[in-house]
């Protein structure tokens, strides 16, 4: 813009630019730029711009739990990973980042790295650390367990060296060295409400929540005072809604939006049923003269709503949306190249594994110092998984980045 459209716009420019004035553009006025607590942050291409003289260090501190496996034995071994969780996450971060470090090999960067087994246990862990000299490395990816990954970090704030979590990480972690890569549960409940309040036009809002999950009915009335809330009846061994007095809160002349907020699989699938019955005309011929339509929402996506039980063309026909920290992935560079390698399609950890790796050593092959690059360059975005870290007080660096899902004609869709 030049000056005299600024000034035009904001007649105290005159005066010269001061402190704390806010400056007024116009909205067809875009660039390659975001704006974080009022800093304006350029939109860095990484690829463009790394520098092949730098060598990135990073330690991989992980619970591979060969004190588990019988590498003798290949059968035994395949069945002690398939029943083991910490093993299956490992090996699936650990596969997706080998592919990662490949790829950065491919454009000209070296990478020194070093891998141990902590085997989930704070001793081994402790062993471990006073083994190495953590000041040599430009990062450490895990651990995964909670105490495990604050040992790591204390020792390695002693180095300012920057540790990752590349899972979600729930401790009393206060350290400013940490990057917690897994997106609050408090931030996707935010993308979720800032979803429905931009979209909503003029559509019913109800809430189907249980005892446990009071904050998040809370969190959605906060948001939305004038939602209904239909009452959850909670026994000893049975949880479930009325569906009668369900009905007579629903709209038949507008859209009705309904957040159901459970980590409970019965109900959800009770609920599932119920709300898509309003939606088929054929079940509820009589109450369908209208045009009844349900869209069915939660703003925390858990495991309960993937049960088997729960029908998930019931899920498509209600155009279930929920926020995720990550997104489905297709055919690209990556599948083919970790397939080629692997013989196999990569698993979501898999994906986050070579997502995370990818944007730590492209930024420390931008600057080797990932604290000091996380203060200019913003969000990032590989496959199935996206990356904002903005630091929290003393608390560490924490993403902020996450999406909006939905399922429509039996597919997952990214809508946001």
């Amino acid at each position: 813009m030049t000056w005299a459209e600024l000034v035009e716009l904001n007649p105290d420019l005159k005066g010269g630019l001061k402190a704390g004035m806010v400056l007024k553009l116009p909205k067809d006025k875009v660039g390659d730029f975001e704006v974080r607590n009022a800093l304006v942050l350029d939109k860095v291409n990484l690829l463009d711009s790394i520098n092949v003289g730098v060598k990135p260090k990073v330690l991989f501190l992980l619970p591979f739990r060969l004190d588990k496996v019988n590498l003798e034995d290949k059968e035994s071994a395949e069945k002690t990973i398939d029943a083991r969780r910490d093993m299956t996450v490992s090996l699936g971060l650990y596969s997706g980042a080998l592919v990662a470090i490949d790829s950065m090999k491919s454009l000209g960067i070296s990478i020194d790295v070093k891998t141990l087994d902590n085997q989930l246990d704070l001793a081994t862990t402790k062993q471990l650390l006073q083994g190495e000299q953590l000041g040599n490395y430009n990062a450490v990816f895990g651990p995964l367990d909670a105490p495990s990954l604050k040992e790591t970090a204390v020792q390695a704030s002693k180095f300012n060296v920057p540790v990752i979590a590349p899972v979600n990480a729930k401790s009393d972690i206060s350290l400013d060295n940490v990057f917690f890569s897994y997106t609050d549960e408090e931030v996707l409940w935010k993308h979720m409400l800032d979803y429905v309040e931009k979209n909503r036009k003029e559509e019913t809002l109800l809430i189907i929540a249980d005892e446990d999950n009071k904050k998040e009915k809370e969190a959605i009335l906060r948001r939305f005072p004038t939602a209904k809330v239909v009452v959850v009846k909670e026994e000893d061994k049975n949880i479930g809604i009325n569906r009668d007095k369900l009905q007579t809160l629903l709209s038949n002349d507008v859209s009705n939006w309904v957040f159901v907020e459970s980590d409970n699989y019965k109900l959800i699938a009770s609920v599932v049923s119920i709300l898509n019955s309003f939606n088929t005309a054929a079940l509820d011929p009589e109450f369908a003269k209208g045009n009844m339509k349900v869209r069915m929402f939660t703003t925390d996506m858990n495991s309960a709503f993937e049960n088997d039980v729960i029908s998930n063309t019931h899920l498509s026909n209600l155009k279930f949306t929920y926020p995720s920290v990550n997104r489905q992935v297709t055919n690209n560079s990556f599948v083919e190249r970790y397939r080629k390698r692997f013989g196999d399609d990569p698993d979501r950890y898999a994906i986050r594994g070579f997502d995370l790796t990818y944007d730590l050593l492209l930024k420390l092959a931008y600057s080797n110092n990932l604290i000091e690059v996380s203060r200019f360059i913003g969000e990032t975005e590989y496959n199935g998984n996206k990356f904002d870290y903005q630091r929290k007080g003393v608390s560490g660096y924490h993403n902020q980045s996450s999406y909006i899902m939905m399922i429509d004609d039996l597919r997952i869709k990214t809508i946001e």
